[in-house]
């Protein structure tokens, strides 16, 4: 089975209040007080559009990640740490990405290979359940896929 999301992680109350300013983004509440954004097409394109910058990538180490995401996480990095996650995986084979923001700036580099999205997670304060990695103690292998963006099809 595959897993294959781009989705921005933080506390609730953090990505809440994201969510109250984007009407295309959507939250999924996590355990331990966690909230998930998926970052479709639909909302990156909103982004995009409000922060006029070029729609281009900017770090090598991330595949989907563009100019405005990296704006838009700046923005809400303020208030609390945030992670931008990406999986590519089908039968326990591809790539995990990711990137943390924390005072309006990268606090971890981009980067890429096993291990990243748990590093990620426990910066963000992630426990891990007994017997659990940060990545299983929050559920996020429930979430394999991102929804398709209305109007796609």
């Amino acid at each position: 089975m595959g897993h294959y999301i781009q989705a921005i992680i933080g506390i609730h109350e953090t990505v809440q209040k994201f969510v109250d300013d984007w009407v295309r983004a959507e939250e999924i509440k996590l355990p331990q007080g966690y909230g998930m954004v998926f970052l479709t097409n639909a909302l990156l394109e909103d982004i995009t559009e409000l922060f006029d910058v070029p729609d281009a990538f900017c770090y090598p180490e991330l595949d989907f990640f563009t100019v405005a995401a990296d704006q838009f996480l700046q923005q809400y990095s303020f208030r609390a740490k945030l992670a931008y996650i990406e999986t590519d995986y089908f039968g326990g084979v591809g790539t995990q990405a990711g990137v943390l923001y924390e005072n309006g700036r990268i606090a971890i580099e981009p980067r890429s290979g096993d291990g990243t999205v748990n590093l990620l997670l426990k910066e963000l304060g992630v426990w891990c359940v007994p017997g659990k990695d940060a990545f299983d103690s929050l559920n996020l292998g429930r979430y394999r896929h991102m929804p398709i963006d209305k109007g796609s099809i």
